[in-house]
């Protein structure tokens, strides 16, 4: 299964990091540090070493010992800085607000008040904007879960259904969300004896014990729905942003291509994304998905007509 871009790029960042703080290092102590193959890793550093800072004109790239490289050692020699984030005015205001947001939703980790605060300092302590929360959850129910998932604890809870029943469950808890300003805990509810994403807004009260995890976490992120049909679809490398998020895609790396299969729960949300990668697509399966994209491309047409 080909390897999606985030984490590919987290590595690659992690790799410069690493080399700058420890100087040269064998391939097999960064393949077990970031936990890939030796042969990943030779992967990466030849990456790196075509990559650098805009312009990318040879002064422009990183730099490694390519004697070291033949000896399966990667040694970087110039690294202009790429491990500094510089932000500019705009994302560091975007920045700003993704945090803000998780904040008001109760699911920030202490590294993100931390990097809050650095990012509001940075701007002189004037905060460029106001994020009101779209819920209100208790900071000791938000304070107790994100204990409990970095223990990896069981814990107990006192939570209104969406039919305002007030039900106790005992949960394990795999990691807080944040979804359209509202916070979420994704768990295995033994109560349900299921996976379930519960809102935090709606629990009144979490006790945190010490019994450890064991389920593992879900493979869908979010919600759980059931998906109406599966579909396939192949695009060129250029378009392979657009899949890389759909819940539940598999992806394979077909010559030139990249091949993505997954579930459709809404196809119209699907064709949306696809349509923003028109001119890569090579193959969409099966019909209901073709006919989905036509529409939406119609009804871009009548737009743009009207």
């Amino acid at each position: 299964m080909a390897e999606k871009a985030l984490p590919r790029l987290t590595r690659l960042l992690g790799i410069v990091t690493y080399l700058e703080q420890q100087g040269p290092t064998s391939f097999a102590v960064l393949a077990e540090r970031f936990g890939v193959s030796e042969d990943q890793i030779r992967k990466d550093v030849g990456t790196l070493s075509v990559s650098g800072l805009p312009g990318y004109m040879p002064d422009d790239l990183l730099d490694f010992d390519f004697s070291a490289f033949d000896h399966g050692v990667a040694s970087l020699t110039e690294s202009h800085g790429v491990s500094q984030v510089r932000l500019s005015a705009r994302e560091a205001v975007a920045l700003t607000g993704a945090l803000s947001a998780l904040v008001a939703a109760g699911t920030a980790p202490a590294a993100a008040l931390t990097a809050l605060d650095k990012l509001r300092g940075a701007m002189d302590g004037n905060d460029p904007m106001v994020v009101l929360p779209a819920s209100s959850t208790k900071p000791e129910v938000s304070q107790a879960l994100l204990d409990a998932v970095a223990r990896r604890r069981v814990a107990t809870v006192t939570y209104v259904d969406a039919h305002d029943r007030l039900t106790e469950r005992e949960i394990e808890p795999h990691r807080l969300v944040t979804i359209d300003g509202i916070g979420y805990v994704e768990c295995f509810c033994r109560r349900a004896g299921d996976y379930r994403t519960l809102r935090l807004d709606r629990m009144n009260a979490v006790t945190v014990t010490d019994e450890p995890v064991v389920a593992a976490p879900s493979d869908a992120d979010g919600f759980t729905l059931v998906p109406r049909f599966d579909a396939r679809v192949v695009v060129a490398r250029s378009g392979r942003w657009a899949l890389e998020e759909l819940p539940g895609v598999a992806l394979d790396e077909v010559g030139d291509d990249v091949e993505a299969t997954f579930g459709v729960t809404n196809a119209h949300w699907v064709a949306g994304r696809l349509l923003a990668i028109a001119p890569y697509l090579r193959v969409v399966e099966p019909e209901e998905l073709v006919q989905a994209l036509g529409d939406a491309a119609k009804a871009v047409e009548t737009a743009q007509a009207g």
